[in-house]
């Protein structure tokens, strides 16, 4: 059926009410999606209409995976690409044969109706796929370890475009008959090399047209036509759409945002992207809940349950043996056993399953029907409601009882604008040249201005790490304030050469920075009870006033003189303050460079 407004419509509302329901109870939004439409399929409320292949694959896919490989670090991936590719790629692969193997030996022992080993195949390659967005949606406001969570994600998203392609191979042999398994290896690495090389291609053609524009809503909607296009131009060329649509976002994610766009532009579209990704996520949950046949998922209950039973065995084998091998002494990365706990019980089911078994045509190339389509359906349903109802509302206690804590959003931006105010001091010397007449007033407001976006580009980053995980993750951190702290070296380095300042004034400008960056390093290594105020306090500490921090809260940015009793001050969002008498003359602050005109006057 077709999607009408006002069905649309309706869908929206009421997950506006699970979004504030769920807050109000702690539980995981797309959880609460799921049951809420569950619900409404109970009080026998017709869907709107039913999902189909085209609609989950070309529609609400690509945007989820997109938005995830935008996020996702190229620097995080190589730290963690032996246990990613280990679990993506082999892991998941021996999982899918064994699962398969071990329904294909329970349907032809204990059920009258068996299966063929290819169909049992299908159905492991169906359901063995984690959902990212369920499973980061319950780590969002829980403090577990920024690498831990960088592999789950990574794992996720790639097993997705492996499982992909896998039952891409395994139903077109089903399709045409032709079970020949040198056939299927190469169309599985054909598909799989095709849609990674299609993925760089686009996304390092799109980072140069982007890096000539200078427009955020034009960018944005590059972006926006690349993710359905791509995928759909990969699935028609007979690549894979997801691996295709992952390498173009790594590319922009981590070369387009940080080289080719200004803050305020990544702002922009890293917010539209998180926005369209609650949509998607909104409007699919629901429907899928909505589209559940119980009745059909309880007459393969057994099945149902022992398909879960085989996935939690496969999964928590496979990490388990991948520990044993990353644990070695002397391995340069480890997996800790309780890092090992929370991933596997942490293996959710989602969309990407449904979307698969949805896909399964009505009939074979001979005309005759695909077998036990209706089965296979009923048993995929079956596996993600049990995943996400038991896993997902037990996987929280779990993270508690390991050790791990969350921790409130009213705590992180206390922190945030701790931050704000200790970045203060990194403009300090710079003034104290100008004062001393080391440097004109030219150099000054050229270097000012650089330092000023620097540190706006670190706060505009630091907003969106607590609006993404609930708090400021101390990895994803000090790789912001060393991209910052080089973005002002090469400020000054340009500085001297274009000769506004001083040889010896630049020596000991790039000494400090340096420093900061050295220290930034011993700060960070191995200190993982530091929050990141603490690391930025020791890194910001100017060595020429034995270590005293200057307080935004009572002394003038501009003149540096006391904000007395009485006076009238104007206070920037940063937390900055100045004289107002001082402002007049300033129309930025020198800190984050945001206009003043809009800032408060107390």
């Amino acid at each position: 059926m077709a999607l009408h407004i006002d069905q649309f419509l309706v869908i929206m509302m009421v997950a506006v009410i699970v979004a504030i329901v769920a807050k109000y109870i702690r539980w995981p939004y797309t959880i609460v999606l799921l049951i809420s439409g569950l619900v409404i399929a109970y009080f026998n409320v017709d869907p709107p209409f039913v999902l189909d292949k085209d609609m989950i694959f070309h529609i609400l896919l690509p945007p989820l995976i997109f938005e995830g490989a935008l996020h996702m670090r190229l620097k995080h991936l190589k730290e963690n690409a032996k246990v990613i590719s280990l679990l993506a790629i082999p892991a998941l692969i021996i999982s899918s044969f064994f699962v398969g193997w071990l329904i294909y030996l329970f349907t032809n022992s204990f059920m009258a109706s068996a299966l063929t080993f290819p169909i049992a195949l299908l159905i492991a390659v169906i359901i063995i796929p984690t959902d990212p967005v369920s499973i980061l949606a319950i780590y969002k406001d829980t403090k577990i370890p920024t690498k831990l969570k960088n592999i789950i994600e990574g794992e996720s998203i790639f097993d997705d475009g492996t499982c992909l392609v896998l039952f891409a191979v395994i139903l077109d042999l089903i399709r045409s008959g032709n079970l020949d398994l040198m056939t299927g290896i190469v169309d599985f690495l054909r598909m799989a090399i095709f849609g990674i090389l299609l993925g760089l291609a686009v996304g390092y053609i799109l980072f140069l047209i982007i890096s000539k524009i200078d427009d955020k809503f034009t960018e944005v909607m590059i972006t926006l036509i690349m993710v359905f296009g791509l995928f759909a131009m990969a699935e028609n060329m007979g690549a894979s759409g997801v691996f295709a649509v992952v390498m173009a976002g790594l590319i922009l994610g981590n070369y387009g945002t940080r080289f080719a766009m200004t803050p305020s532009a990544r702002h922009t579209l890293l917010s539209f992207w998180g926005f369209i990704v609650f949509l998607v996520n909104s409007f699919l949950f629901i429907v899928v809940g909505m589209n559940v046949d119980l009745g059909a998922v309880w007459n393969e209950i057994e099945l149902v349950i022992f398909c879960v039973l085989a996935l939690w065995f496969a999964r928590g084998a496979s990490i388990y043996l991948i520990g044993i091998i990353l644990n070695k002494k002397g391995a340069s990365q480890t997996l800790p056993r309780k890092w090992q706990a929370v991933m596997w019980w942490g293996g959710l089911r989602g969309a990407i399953p449904i979307a698969l078994a949805l896909s399964i045509p009505l009939t074979l190339d001979d005309g005759t029907l695909f077998p036990h389509r209706d089965m296979i359906l009923a048993i995929t349903f079956g596996v993600v409601l049990i995943t996400l109802l038991v896993q997902g509302l037990s996987l929280k206690t779990l993270i508690g009882k390991l050790g791990f804590h969350s921790v409130s959003k009213k705590e992180a931006e206390k922190e945030e604008r701790e931050i704000a105010t200790l970045l203060k001091d990194t403009v300090d010397e710079l003034i104290q040249l100008k004062e001393d007449g080391e440097i004109s007033n030219a150099a000054y407001e050229w270097l000012i201005h650089r330092y000023g976006q620097a540190n706006s580009q670190l706060l505009t980053e630091l907003g969106l790490l607590v609006q993404e995980h609930g708090f400021i993750p101390r990895e994803e951190y000090t790789y912001s304030v060393k991209e910052t702290l080089e973005a002002k070296k090469e400020s000054v380095k340009e500085a001297w050469e274009k000769n506004l300042i001083k040889g010896s004034v630049g020596e000991r400008l790039l000494s400090e920075i340096d420093f900061q960056i050295q220290t930034l390093a011993v700060e960070t290594e191995g200190s993982s009870l530091r929050t990141p105020t603490d690391i930025l306090k020791s890194v910001t500490v100017n060595r020429a006033n034995n270590g005293s921090q200057t307080d935004l809260e009572t002394n003038c940015a501009i003149c540096m003189n006391s904000i007395g009793d009485g006076c009238a001050f104007v206070k920037c969002r940063c937390g900055t303050t100045f004289h107002q008498e001082c402002s007049d003359d300033t129309e930025r602050c020198p800190v984050c460079i945001a206009p003043l005109g809009s800032c408060e006057l107390k």
